[in-house]
Parts: structure tokens; sequence; C-alpha cells
């Protein structure tokens, strides 16, 4: 199965290629560059990684280096040291402007030329060597790999740094830099000619949207409250002069390189990156700021989208065969179930369903490849726009797999677009009658078609398993009733009234919920029985239940018990095996689903 995450990168990386921009001049090596390289990667906070296009091949990280050498200086001096040295305001200029600030004589930003070299000189080390080692290390934490200098670029790059090496001195004269400027300046050169990949980098943002837990290895690479100071002012300052447009319109903390790159976090669900080295005139990838715009629009992006977050959307997932069902089947279509319930999935999911959220749950079920899924939407708060388009894209990667989307959905969070249609997926308000659904579609794709109603009835444990002498007892005294949609069966607060067995229609349990509202527990439908579990609380009816259409059971009442356990004592014997047998298989089955039958 294709996952409709990796076919929607796919798809906006062929609409965003309008060709614009030209590649950075003022370094040789990168001047040589192939224009129409691209890669796209998007990697999740669990460190699954989506790309496009040449996402392996690899460049001089150029700029991107700058947060993360900022992050070190942090880690290592704190941030009352590093403020000293260099300030957090938006410069409003050029990367590579010659200035500082008039009334601190301190450098704007860490993203800024100057702001990246006084960065540099407050990693710790004895030598600009010995700290620029320590560089590329750190650098290779966050991408989960060790990193190397491309010498090629470096070369290029130290020959031709006349205005970086002006920054450099300016910044010695007014004793932001301590020491020899040209140390300073051969290390922030060597960092910057790093190589890396666009899978690289994006791991790299994930890091940072994981609060600097590295999604891959596990290591906590940087300390959560330097990752708040770094992305702070990667979202105000990182895109340059045309950082307040980025904000505004992509809306995610982000640092772009001259070689192409550019890196934008998610905070809490991805970090994405893009290399494209044709440059706009504010020194950021043409293309990439236009592909990142886009995704922040279709996928809901933007940090200022009000949402609640959570580690993962998906709150169980298991399969059909995991379910101790309620619903008792002739042996030959039980045979079949057994053979194949472990290809339809159930994946109830929670909180709000947000990008990461969708990603997640479209992730597992391209894993599990199920013929069938069961989407539980029940303890879902929210959905957003992306979420929706995502899922219905799930919904399509499975039919044209042959297989089928159910969903459940009490409370209409996630509406289907295609609901009165041909089109439309199958709805339900439990998962009870999801189950069901998916069992008789089981059935039909392997050539059988599901029992009469009836037959179900006489498939139930407490009349399949009797001799026929006790069958014959159980028959005299059991008695069919009838009741119209919406009458109430049985009230919560009860006493124990019997076995009601499901022939025709369909009841609903509920219990009492805020205020005078009732929260529906399951649909119960022909084949299957309700009130026995009263017996396992005292004899009290723990829920209400009450016709959902117009219902007709064969009710075994408390009385015909006392009579046939009475005067039957064999017979009573056999009854009361089998239902405690059913009853055991219904509490089982309400265990895992926190359902409550009695």
């Amino acid at each position: 199965m294709r996952s409709p995450v990796q076919q929607y990168l796919e798809s906006i990386v062929d609409q965003c290629n309008s060709g614009d921009g030209e590649v950075a001049a003022y370094i040789p090596e990168l001047a040589a560059a192939d224009p129409d390289q691209f890669a796209l990667a998007l990697a999740t906070v669990d460190g699954h990684v989506y790309t496009v296009g040449n996402a392996e091949t690899a460049y001089s990280i150029q700029s991107i280096s700058k947060p993360f050498t900022y992050a070190l200086a942090l880690s290592d001096q704190g941030f009352e040291a590093v403020g000293r040295k260099v300030d957090v305001e938006p410069s409003g200029e050029a990367f590579n402007e010659i200035s500082l600030a008039s009334d601190t004589g301190r450098p704007k930003n860490p993203m800024i030329n100057a702001g990246a070299i006084t960065a540099s000189s407050l990693v710790s080390g004895d030598s600009g060597i010995h700290r620029f080692t320590r560089v590329r290390e750190w650098f290779g934490r966050f991408a989960g790999r060790a990193l190397e200098l491309d010498e090629s670029v470096y070369t290029s790059e130290i020959t031709t740094a006349h205005r970086n090496r002006a920054i450099a001195h300016m910044l010695r004269e007014f004793d932001i830099l301590e020491g020899d400027p040209e140390e300073t300046l051969d290390q922030y050169i060597r960092q910057c000619a790093i190589s890396v990949t666009t899978q690289d980098l994006s791991l790299m943002a994930a890091t940072l949207a994981n609060g600097g837990i590295q999604p891959t290895s596990g290591e906590r690479v940087l300390e959560a409250t330097y990752v708040e100071r770094v992305l702070s002012v990667m979202a105000t300052c990182g895109m340059y002069d045309s950082a307040g447009d980025w904000i505004s319109s992509v809306g995610m903390p982000a640092k772009s390189g001259v070689s192409g790159g550019i890196i934008a976090v998610l905070p809490g669900q991805a970090g994405f990156a893009v290399f494209s080295p044709r440059l706009d005139p504010h020194g950021n990838s043409a293309r990439g700021v236009q592909l990142c715009e886009r995704m922040s629009g279709d996928m809901d992006m933007h940090m200022m989208h009000v949402g609640r977050m959570s580690n993962t959307a998906v709150r169980a997932r298991y399969p059909l065969s995991e379910l101790a069902l309620r619903r008792a089947r002739p042996e030959a279509d039980q045979a079949v179930l057994d053979a194949h319930a472990e290809k339809t999935m159930i994946y109830e999911l929670h909180g709000d369903l947000l990008f990461a959220g969708a990603e997640h749950v479209v992730r597992a079920v391209v894993n599990d490849a199920p013929d069938l899924a069961i989407i539980d939407v029940r303890k879902v708060d929210d959905v957003a726009d992306v979420a929706r388009v995502t899922l219905l894209g799930l919904r399509t990667m499975l039919r044209e797999a042959g297989g089928e989307a159910a969903v459940v959905d009490p409370e209409g969070v996630m509406p289907d677009p295609d609901a009165g249609t041909q089109k439309a997926s199958p709805y339900f308000d439990d998962l009870d009658s999801a189950v069901r659904w998916c069992e008789d579609e089981l059935l039909r794709q392997h050539g059988r078609e599901p029992a009469e109603e009836r037959t179900l009835v006489d498939e139930h444990p407490l009349l399949r398993d009797l001799t026929p002498q006790a069958r014959k007892v159980i028959d005299h005294h059991i008695e069919e009733v009838h009741y119209q949609a919406e009458d109430i069966v049985l009230e919560a607060g009860g006493k124990f009234a019997g076995v009601h067995l499901i022939t025709s229609g369909t009841a609903i349990a509920s219990v009492e919920g805020p205020g005078s509202s009732r929260v529906r527990l399951v649909t119960i439908n022909p084949g299957t029985s309700f009130g026995e579990l009263a017996l396992g609380t005292e004899g009290v009816q723990e829920t209400r239940v009450v016709a959902g259409s117009d219902l007709t059971v064969l009710r075994l009442s408390a009385e015909a018990i006392e009579t046939i356990t009475a005067e039957h004592p064999d017979v009573g014997l056999e009854m009361w095996q089998a239902m405690t047998r059913d009853a055991y298989r219904v509490a089982d089955r309400a265990l895992r689903s926190g359902i409550t039958f009695g």
C-alpha cells in the first residue's frame, strides 16, 4: 500500500516548480551547482521519514548550520553568557550585512552572519579546530549519523570570504570576539561546509520539533529550554529580511542556506527539509519557499493554528481476532472468520487529530495492510481539515487494494463528504456494529453469505449447546416480546429481568452522562443477548436498554429461570452453565471495549 502522505508530497512537488531564481554565484563551488536539483523530506517526531526527489544527495549545510551552532553555544555557556555577546532581535537586513546594534555593539541575532560568527566563538574548545570538531559531532547527533566536511566547498569559500572576514574583524574591534578573528572565521566557514543530505536536515529539524530528542536514536541532544530559544529566534530571524512574510504565510520556525536548503519545524509534530539551489532575492530557495507555503496551507501547519497536541492519535490498535466476540456464528462461518480475522484491524483514536496524528494513523494502516479497517473516533475531540483529507486518502488507498474502512463516529466529529452517495463509507454509532459489519464483509469476500437472523439466534450459546430435552424445556418457558422503536426494554437500577436474545431489530445500551445527557455504549444486534451481566452486579441492571428500531426478543425471564432451576434441576444446570459461558464472553468483550452491558 502507498501512503496518502507520500502521494500528497509527490503531487505538490510537481505543482510547485516555477523555475524562478538563480544559484548563489559569490561562492565558486556553489555557482557550479546543478540549479535543477531537488529533494523534499518530512520527518515525524517518532522518526519516520518521507522523501521525494534526491533526498540522499549531499550538499553543504551553509547557514542552516546557524541555529544548531547557536544551540551548542547555549548548551555550553547558558543564556546569560551568550546574551552578552549576541542579541535575539530581527535585523530586517540581509544575512551578510556589516552592522552591529548601535546601543549594545552586539550582532542583532545569531541567524545573520555577524551573530553566527559570534555564536561559533562561544562554542567551548581550546582552538578553532577543536571547536569545529565539536560542532561537527554535535550536528551529527541531530542528524543521527556522523557528518563530514566538504573540503572543496570549504576551500572555495575560505578563499572568497572577504565580506565575512570584514565582519569577523569588526567583531574583534568591538570586543565581541576574543582572540584571533581569523581562527573563528575559519571555524565558521568549516561549519558552513559540513556535508548533509535533505534527509539529514529533516531529522535535524525533527529533533527540534521533538523538544531536543533525536527521533531515531532517542538521545536527548538539547535541553527543552534551549530548544524554545532556538525555535523562537528561527521564527523571528531565520529567513532574514523576509522573516515577516515567512512567519505570516508559512508560520513555522525555519532556516535557509545559500546552497538551496530550507528547514522548517512544526513543534510536536514534524521537521521538514527542502533542497532546490535556485535562490530568491532574499537568499532563500525559491522553490523551497513555494513548497513550504503550500504545505502549511494544505496541512494546517501554521504554528498559530490552535489545537491540543498528543504524542500519538492511536490509542489502541489490534486485529479483529483479539476481540472476544459476543455474536455466535455457524461453525462454517466461524471457521472463515477465524482464518481471516487477522486481516481486519481496529484503530481506536483519541485527542485532536492534526497532521501528525493523521499521519500516524496512515502509517499504522500502511504497515498493517489490512483487508478491512475500523477507524474508531469516539474519543476524538476535533479533526483538522488536513486530517480529514489524509484519512480520506487512507480510504482511497484501502479501496484501491480491494478493502474498505468503516468508521465508528456517533458524534459526527469526522463527517463523510460522500454521505448519501455510492462512495460513502460505512459509518456506525458503536464498535460492536462496525465489527458485525466487518464480519459479514469477510464472509462475503470468502464466498459465504451471512447467516439469517434466526440462524444466529439458534447458534447463540444459551441455546446451541443444550441437549434436546433441555432445549424443549427452555423453549417452553421462553417468550417472544415485541417493542417499538424508542421503547425502554430495561431501565438502569432495575432488578435482573432475565436474558433477552434479539431475533430482529436493534437495541441501544446507554448510561447517564453529564447533566441530563445519555452516553451511548453499544448497539446490540440480532443473535446477541443482553441483561445477563446484571447477575454479576448483585442483580442490578447498570445500563438502560432502549429499542433502537422495532425490536423482537426471545426473553427468558428471571421468574422462568427460577422455575426451571426448581422444577428441572438437570436442565437448570445446563442452562446456568450455558449462561455462565456466555456471560464470561460478554464480560470479556465489555472489558476490552470499556463497555458495560449489565
